[in-house]
């Protein structure tokens, strides 16, 4: 009898364990925008493709509702002085076209809706970005609601 019992309560016990890490596994892999994407094209709100092309960007979503975006541009000139010593011209050449941005999001149906927290322009710190999104295959599609603005990303793998 008391083998019965040991047995259940260890039964009870790997449920109460696995049932939390399975359902958050579950919950993740719901989320299609969960992973890392990089950009791969991006259109203005006229839908027109940006020349020159921006700055490759990198987008990761997490499971539990944070985000975290970057551009950086390729070919910037090095300047092998502080910050504090640079020119303007120098300073407007590191940063110009640098973004960085992280956050919350929401996903409520193909709506994005994504809160800025920290932004390279702390003008938009708190203001929400929304955004309605697909993916085709490993391309994940975000659009501008009232404009033809497009950014397309290849997830990572």
């Amino acid at each position: 009898m008391r083998i019965r019992i040991v047995a259940l309560a260890l039964l009870v016990l790997a449920a109460i364990l696995v049932v939390p890490h399975n359902a958050g596994v579950q919950a993740q892999s719901q989320n299609p925008l969960v992973g890392a994407w990089e950009r791969i094209s991006l259109k203005n709100a006229e839908g027109v493709v940006t020349q020159p092309p921006g700055p490759a960007a990198f987008a990761i979503f997490s499971a539990n509702g944070y985000f975290s975006q970057t551009a950086i541009p390729t070919g910037r000139n090095k300047v092998d002085k502080p910050l504090d010593q640079m020119t303007r011209e120098e300073l407007l050449s590191r940063f110009q076209a640098v973004i960085a941005r992280r956050g919350t999001y929401t996903v409520s149906g193909n709506r994005l809706t994504r809160k800025d927290v920290s932004h390279t322009n702390p003008n938009t710190e708190g203001s929400d970005a929304v955004q309605d999104f697909r993916i085709e295959g490993d391309v994940l599609i975000l659009t501008t609601p009232g404009n033809k603005a497009e950014a397309r990303f290849r997830r990572v793998k």
